[in-house]
């Protein structure tokens, strides 16, 4: 763990376990350094068991710094710090991390990046907390959303920035499984994919991840269904899978379909986010309408013969290097810390 500096990009999100933003995050750090950009990583605060991402974090080589054991605490260390050292831009993830960092600029004046990747409205007491950082987004100097729809619910301008992923060293899969990645909640609609699993019990399916949902699926799964809770470490896991379902009532650009393309893993989903413009129906995977065409969708695939399944996993891989690789991305994103003149809004 290391102290802030000068000139630094400082990325600050609250994170207990991985997931989209952090996959997110641990891109872009990974990406500005590539690109000689000095970057640190700021968690709001420590968990216990701690965030798996601050191992990652260290591995890669990026440094991080915890706040503190408190979000008021985390606050006030974060203004403290600010004043210290002026970075030369603050990157906030998530609601916890961009209210508090707009509070800090509001008291530092510093530079300020919001990103919103959020598609669904949540529930109860986070209600709350999203809809304040929607309309408090004209504090931040830009705020950056990671779909058009996102975009649609953000007070005042944003810009669509595109979804990334560093493609060194990513081998293809050449796995057969059928796979589920992500949160077992009503806005990702798990159960589609469950419902799935039972229209082919020769197929093998496969669910990582956790949450509210967990249980009420597990109630009556069929049996060729197997639930393998929360990942820490999905390159070890790509390699076994074939194909991704993102059967998702909402999304932005989730990260798991840019990993999954880069991989020549086929991505069956629904027609939500910025889905629709990553994926060219029947080119380099499918888009459905609906809950009921993933069945068709998925036969398709499956009576495609190897050479027109493996053109198409070809596809899938070139759209990710061509137009969601860090190379493609992160220029433009360090011309916004830099003030450059601002992308087009929407």
């Amino acid at each position: 763990m290391s102290s802030p500096s000068s000139n630094d990009i400082w990325i600050i999100l609250d994170s207990r376990l991985f997931g989209g933003i952090e996959t997110h995050v641990l891109q872009l750090s990974q990406g500005l350094n590539a690109h000689n950009q000095p970057v640190q990583v700021l968690l709001i605060n420590h968990y216990s068991p701690p965030s798996p991402i601050e191992k990652k974090l260290a591995d890669a080589n990026i440094p991080y710094h915890v706040l503190g054991v408190s979000t008021k605490h985390a606050l006030s260390n974060l203004i403290r710090l600010i004043k210290q050292h002026q970075p030369l831009a603050i990157h906030a993830h998530g609601y916890k991390a961009n209210l508090l960092a707009k509070i800090a600029k509001i008291v530092t004046h510093t530079t300020l990046i919001s990103t919103y990747h959020a598609g669904e409205t949540p529930t109860g007491k986070v209600r709350i907390y999203d809809w304040l950082d929607r309309i408090t987004a004209p504090i931040a100097d830009q705020s950056i959303v990671v779909s058009q729809a996102i975009g649609n619910k953000v007070y005042g301008h944003s810009i669509y920035v595109k979804n990334f992923i560093d493609m060194s060293g990513i081998t293809r899969s050449v796995g057969d499984d059928i796979a589920f990645v992500g949160r077992l909640s009503p806005e990702k609609a798990p159960e589609r994919f469950v419902a799935l699993a039972r229209e082919f019990p020769e197929q093998n399916f496969h669910i990582y991840g956790t949450g509210p949902m967990e249980s009420e699926l597990q109630l009556s799964p069929p049996l060729n269904l197997m639930f393998h809770g929360h990942q820490t470490d999905m390159p070890a896991i790509w390699p076994s899978i074939s194909i991704l379902v993102i059967c998702s009532e909402f999304e932005g650009l989730p990260m798991v379909a840019l990993e999954a393309m880069s991989r020549g893993i086929i991505v069956i989903a629904t027609s939500v986010g910025e889905l629709p413009s990553l994926i060219q129906h029947g080119e380099n995977g499918f888009v459905v309408q609906n809950a009921s065409q993933l069945t068709c969708a998925l036969s398709e695939w499956l009576n495609y013969s190897n050479v027109q399944q493996h053109q198409m996993r070809q596809r899938a891989k070139q759209t990710v290097e061509r137009e969601y690789s860090q190379n493609a991305i992160v220029p433009s994103l360090i011309a916004i810390y830099n003030g450059a003149p601002k992308l087009k809004p929407n």
